[in-house]
């Protein structure tokens, strides 16, 4: 076996037992370590016999064994890469599960857990439920700070839309006087005689065209005093003043022409004397 040819190859009795010898260089670069006791017994036999109390039989079969053996490959990984080192250790337990697989199908043994399997946990539920509110406490500070973040961003954000609409505000309002004060120098030039115009303050456009202009020139038969410009006699509909006229004779044959209407029914001197009502 590999441990007993290990511990035969250390016996200096064994026959294939050679003193390792070193180079000068070897020497150089070997950290030279305390002087080892001069008591200490080497029990080879007694080694030997512990190792076969403890050893398995040769013609033990796999399924006790469960061992797998890999065969060295050529390719050498570089140890100090760390994805080539633990691609190398992947790819080889890989092997490893296939083969073994394949071994438990050839001698068709059992080897997956069963579907009613039960197996107790390592940490009770106690504790895994404190895990677990740990968890969420965390993420919950998580979102309460994304949140909080998110709160100011969109608080600066705004302030900055405001102030941009400040700016066209004031861009605006900038333009509108510039327009106005163009427009008046424009009026000046024009020679416009507001006291001529009868106080009215047309508005004048960039070509010093006038967009409105009132007409001066009154509709035939209007009043002077008639403000609806002869609508009231001539497009209303039962309006004017034949209307206002009937309804006037209308209330004062109803209601009279003013005075005194209350006291009617209240007695004088005369109807106090009048006894021609009375019966007896």
């Amino acid at each position: 076996m590999m441990v007993a040819d290990e511990l035969g190859m250390r016996n200096p009795e064994h026959e294939d037992y050679e003193p390792e010898t070193e180079s000068e260089e070897d020497d150089e670069q070997v950290v030279k370590l305390a002087e080892p006791s001069k008591n200490v017994v080497y029990n080879w036999d007694g080694l030997f016999d512990k190792l076969r109390d403890i050893g398995l039989p040769d013609g033990l079969d796999w399924s006790h064994r469960l061992n797998i053996d890999k065969e060295e490959e050529q390719e050498v990984v570089d140890v100090n890469d760390d994805c080539a080192r633990d691609l190398s250790f992947y790819m080889q337990a890989l092997e490893g599960v296939c083969r073994a697989f394949l071994n438990f199908q050839s001698k068709g043994e059992p080897f997956l857990r069963p579907c009613d399997y039960y197996g107790e946990m390592v940490k009770p539920d106690t504790h895994m439920e404190k895990v677990k509110g740990r968890l969420l406490t965390e993420m919950r500070k998580i979102q309460e700070d994304a949140e909080r973040r998110k709160a100011r961003e969109n608080k600066k954000l705004a302030k900055e839309v405001q102030a941009q609409k400040m700016k066209e505000r004031a861009k605006l309002k900038k333009q509108e006087i510039e327009s106005v004060k163009k427009w008046m120098k424009k009026r000046q030039q024009s020679g416009f005689d507001k006291e001529g115009a009868g106080g009215l303050d047309l508005a004048i456009d960039e070509d010093g065209t006038k967009p409105f202009q009132r007409s001066n020139k009154n509709r035939p038969g209007v009043s002077p005093g008639d403000r609806s410009g002869g609508k009231a006699t001539f497009g209303g509909k039962g309006k004017g003043p034949d209307k206002k006229r009937k309804s006037r004779e209308f209330r004062d044959s109803k209601f009279g022409f003013g005075g005194r209407k209350g006291l009617k029914k209240q007695n004088s001197a005369e109807t106090t004397n009048d006894f021609r009502g009375f019966h007896k």
